[in-house]
Parts: structure tokens; C-alpha cells; sequence
């Protein structure tokens, strides 16, 4: 680990969730074959986590109320996530549970329709998911100070995506940056 640490000196903090990331990437029944490849596959996992939940963040839900469908969804997630868990600790399948997730909640974003207490539902289960996997960086959540053109442009992004003018919205997210 020594060398890994040496060689990933500047991402440490990834280096170690995506290290964990590769472990639950295979059966712990099975021989781990530890690849610099798979390394980076896994950090690229991670980050994408990372970005899932920096999205989440910044999205402004317009309704309040959890509904019934969405409501479901979440539940036959978390239990086919326990289910994979129950299962010999078939964390394979129980990552494909995360990912079919992030993918569902990404569309909602993209929809407009997720509601406030369903982003705060699935933040509370995403934590729960995570007290097991040990891999997405909370510290994403807290409040941090974003100057207010930022936001601005950012919104404007937003807008220009939604009209499809992607070289507008390239153009904003490098001023952003």
C-alpha cells in the first residue's frame, strides 16, 4: 500500500475509497487480481459517486410531497440491495443496485421530478448504503460559499442545456471552471 501511496500522493483520500471501491467489485470468495487499470476504473467509480452527489445537491426540487411510485422504488432498491448482502455478501450485485439507483435519481434530475423529501430520502439512503461500502466523500453535502455569478452561470448552463445549445453550455461550464 506503501507504494500505491506514494504513486497517488496527491489523491490519497481517492485512492483509499477506490481501493475499497475494487474490493467490492469482486467476490470475496474469489482471488482479487490487483491491476493499476482496475485501480483507475475504480477511481473513476468513485468520482462519478462523488459527482452524483454534488448534482444531488445542487438540485432545487418545486414540490414537497414523496410519491407513491418513487416511494416504491426506493424500497425494492434497498431491498434488493440487502437481498444481494444476504447472498454470500454478493456485493457485485449489491453495487448494481447503487449504480440502477444513481441512474434513476440522474433521470429524475434530468426530469425536474424529484420532490424535497424525496432528495432527502434518498440522501438517508445512500448514507445507509454507505455505512457498508465505505466509498462516497459526504463531505460533498456541507454548505459551502458559492459567489453568486457562479450560481448565475451555472443556472444559465442549465437553461442552455435544456435547449439543447450544448456549445453554449461548454461554453459557460469553462468560465465556471
Amino acid at each position: 500500500m506503501k507504494d500505491l501511496e506514494e504513486k497517488y500522493a496527491d489523491r490519497k483520500p481517492l485512492l483509499y475509497r477506490a481501493f475499497r471501491m475494487m474490493c467490492l467489485q469482486n467476490r470475496y470468495r474469489e482471488n482479487f487480481n490487483f491491476t493499476f487499470e482496475r485501480l483507475e476504473g475504480a477511481m473513476t467509480t468513485v468520482t462519478n459517486c462523488d459527482n452524483f452527489l454534488k448534482r444531488l445537491k445542487s438540485y432545487s426540487p418545486k414540490n414537497t410531497k414523496v410519491r407513491r411510485e418513487f416511494r416504491d422504488t426506493l424500497q425494492i432498491s434497498m431491498q434488493n440491495f440487502i437481498k444481494a448482502l444476504e447472498n454470500d455478501i454478493d456485493t457485485v450485485i449489491a453495487l448494481t443496485a447503487v449504480f440502477e439507483m444513481i441512474s434513476e435519481i440522474n433521470q429524475a434530475i434530468d426530469d425536474e421530478s424529484l420532490t424535497t423529501k424525496e432528495v432527502a430520502s434518498v440522501i438517508e439512503l445512500f448514507k445507509s448504503w454507505d455505512m457498508v461500502m465505505g466509498i462516497m466523500d459526504w463531505n460533498t453535502l456541507e454548505e459551502t460559499n458559492i459567489p453568486s455569478e457562479i450560481i448565475e452561470l451555472a443556472n444559465e448552463r442549465v437553461k442552455a442545456k435544456k435547449n439543447k445549445d450544448f456549445s453554449r453550455a461548454d461554453e459557460i461550464r469553462k468560465k465556471i471552471e
